[in-house]
């Protein structure tokens, strides 16, 4: 588990998204480099919902409940959508 920062928060969120996108970035046809990688996690957290936590109960409550159909599916759904978004316009040469 990532520290918490200097004022015992964290958005979990972030976990939940590298994690998710981790397991199907190489099937969206997309460029895996880390920059592109970033720009796709930017992309989703801009666009889902921060679940910030301040003890790691709470984070294991939060991850819990992300794994809600519902929650999984959205997460998801932005991951490749993001990815059709960086694929058109990558910040380096392809």
């Amino acid at each position: 588990m990532n520290e918490y920062n200097g004022q015992g928060v964290r958005n979990i969120m972030e976990d939940i998204v590298f994690e998710k996108m981790e397991s199907i970035v190489d099937s969206l046809g997309c460029c895996t480099c880390d920059k592109c990688k970033a720009d796709i996690a930017a992309y989703v957290l801009n666009h889902v919902t921060p679940r910030y936590v301040a003890s790691e109960k709470g984070e294991l409550f939060s991850k819990v409940q992300e794994l809600n159909q519902n929650s999984n599916t959205d997460v998801l759904r932005k991951i490749v959508s993001a990815s059709e978004i960086i694929k058109e316009k990558p910040r380096h040469e392809q």
